[in-house]
Parts: structure tokens; C-alpha cells; sequence
């Protein structure tokens, strides 16, 4: 019962937090749309009619409610959250929400596929360094691990776009959506991730064998490679997995170069020609859709490593 209650008020905990931080993500959010400077009224107005009088541009205000007072229009907002407005877009004049509806699946296929690299290599990559420490496969990944956190995404994936579309033409240019197209970008997306993860599970690895209870196995006679797998490689996960959702939560946000190299029309793309026609409610829409699944992610990465690893569990409480 103990047991129980404890888990209980831990879940509890963090559900209080995760809503204090959403609330938080929101209400930025709104910042961002009043204090930016742009007005979105002539915004409109001007893109219809670049002559547009003061009356024209306060009629279309009025209609947004953007001469309502502060917390009116806070108010206004939070409801327009919680029932999934998000505001009319500026450059196509459609829901911000339907154009996030759009292009949100491709980009999340995406990032699933880059996380499912980035937890198969990773783990093998750091298990194989720890049980091989110092060996060539150890020295050669360092090496390789090293460059490849000073890779940027996008440009290994003109590479891979080089070498894989163009020279031999496995691979098309541009992506259409299906799983064959989006294997190039989600390893340009994954590599980096990869490269830094590995290193870290291997540092958490490693420190975990100096502990007492790795001792007393290999007085047992376990092998290295048994208490790696058995027990040190999920003591030693929690720091990689909030690592993992963190870089899982950003690639939503972040995904805009690859995209645009592969020509995937995804929500980094939305959210880089939002911010290139300026409109602040596309611009918002998106970081608070990207907000919410960073804090989401790191949430469930949380609740994740403590029903992993009992330590981390401890350390929690």
C-alpha cells in the first residue's frame, strides 16, 4: 500500500506540473501575439488592399477583438486553446489549427522514424563501446561520434540526397509521403542524435559498472556482456531517455531544414513560411503545438525512467 501511494502522489506531482507548465507554454504563447509589434488587422487588410484607409484596418480589429482589453482577450485565447482555436492564418486565411491538421502527420512519421534509429543504434553502439571498452570498435565510434555531433542535419542530408537520389538513384528527390522517401531524412534527422545519445549511455554505462552490486555479479562469475545487459544497461538508461525526448520533442520544431531539403511539407516548413510572411498566429499556433509536445514527451520520459530503473524512481520520491 505504501508502494502504491507513493507511486500514486509521484504521478500525481507531475501531472500538476505538466498542467503548470502547459499553462506556461500558453500563455507565452499570447505574449507572443500582443507584444510583438505586428498588428495582424493591417496585416489582413494590407495584403487585400495596399492603399487600405485607418477605418478599414480598425474595422477589421475590431472584428478580431483586438482592441479588447488584455485579459479579455487572454480569456478569449485560453477558450480558443481548450476548444482548438488557434486563430485564422494570415497568408491562407484558413484555421491555424487545420493547417497544423495538414501538415503534422508527415512530419511525425518523420521523427518516429529518426527515433527508431536513434534507439536501435544507440543502444548497440553504446552496449558493444562499454563491453569493448577501449578497443577499435570503441575508438573508431569515438571518432565517428565526434564528427557527427559537429554534422549539421541539413547538410548530411544534401549529402544523402547526393549520393542516394542523384548518383545512384535509390532513393527519389522529393518525397512523397511514403515510408521509401522518408528514410534519407529521418537519418539526416537521427545521426547527430545518435552520435551524442550513444556517448552519454555509454558514460552512464560506465559509471554504473563502478557500483557495488556490479562487483558482487562478477564475483559471481558473471560476464561483462550478462551485466551490461542484465541489469547496468537499464540503470543507466534514464539520462538517455530524457535526452532522447528531448531531441524528440525539438525535431517538431526543428525539422524545417530537412524538410525543405527533401521538399516535405511538414509543420517546420509551416512554421518557417509563417514566420517569413510574419504571421504571428501561424508563428504562435506552431511553437505552442511545439511547446506542448516537448513538455508531453519529457513528462512521459519521466514516468518512463522511474518504472525503468528503480534508482531513478528513488531519487525521485
Amino acid at each position: 500500500m505504501r508502494i502504491a501511494g507513493g507511486t500514486a502522489k509521484r504521478i500525481t506531482k507531475r501531472i500538476i506540473n505538466f498542467i503548470l507548465v502547459i499553462w506556461g507554454v500558453v500563455t507565452l504563447s499570447f505574449c507572443l501575439q500582443v507584444f510583438t509589434g505586428t498588428d495582424p488587422a493591417e496585416m489582413i487588410v494590407r495584403k487585400v488592399n495596399v492603399f487600405a484607409t485607418e477605418e478599414q484596418i480598425q474595422a477589421v480589429r475590431e472584428e478580431l477583438g483586438l482592441d479588447a482589453p488584455f485579459l479579455e482577450r487572454y480569456t478569449d485565447y485560453i477558450k480558443g486553446v481548450l476548444t482548438g482555436d488557434l486563430g485564422t492564418a494570415i497568408t491562407n486565411r484558413q484555421p491555424v489549427i487545420e493547417n497544423i491538421k495538414d501538415a503534422l502527420p508527415v512530419t511525425c512519421m518523420l521523427v518516429i522514424m529518426a527515433m527508431a534509429w536513434v534507439i536501435i543504434f544507440t543502444v548497440l553502439i553504446a552496449a558493444i563501446s562499454v563491453i569493448r571498452k577501449g578497443g577499435i570498435f570503441d575508438n573508431v565510434m569515438r571518432i565517428i561520434c565526434i564528427i557527427g555531433i559537429c554534422v549539421p542535419s541539413f547538410w548530411l542530408a544534401l549529402i544523402l540526397l547526393t549520393a542516394f537520389a542523384v548518383q545512384i538513384p535509390i532513393f527519389s528527390v522529393i518525397s512523397d509521403g511514403s515510408f521509401k522517401s522518408l528514410i534519407l531524412p529521418s537519418v539526416a534527422m537521427a545521426f547527430p542524435i545518435i552520435c551524442i545519445a550513444a556517448r552519454v549511455l555509454r558514460a552512464a554505462v560506465l559509471n554504473e559498472l563502478k557500483s557495488d552490486y556490479v562487483t558482487y555479479a562478477r564475483a559471481r562469475g558473471f560476464s561483462n556482456a550478462q551485466i551490461v545487459y542484465g541489469e547496468v544497461l537499464r540503470n543507466a538508461l534514464p539520462a538517455a531517455i530524457t535526452l532522447f525526448a528531448q531531441y524528440c520533442a525539438a525535431l517538431f520544431g526543428t525539422s524545417a531544414l530537412v524538410e525543405s531539403v527533401f521538399s516535405i511539407q511538414g509543420l517546420g516548413i509551416y512554421l518557417t513560411k509563417s514566420c517569413e510572411s510574419m504571421d504571428i498566429y501561424g508563428i504562435s499556433g506552431s511553437i505552442l503545438v511545439c511547446g506542448v509536445l516537448f513538455v508531453l514527451f519529457n513528462t512521459l520520459a519521466d514516468l518512463l525512467s522511474s518504472a525503468i530503473c528503480p534508482a531513478y524512481r528513488r531519487k525521485a520520491a
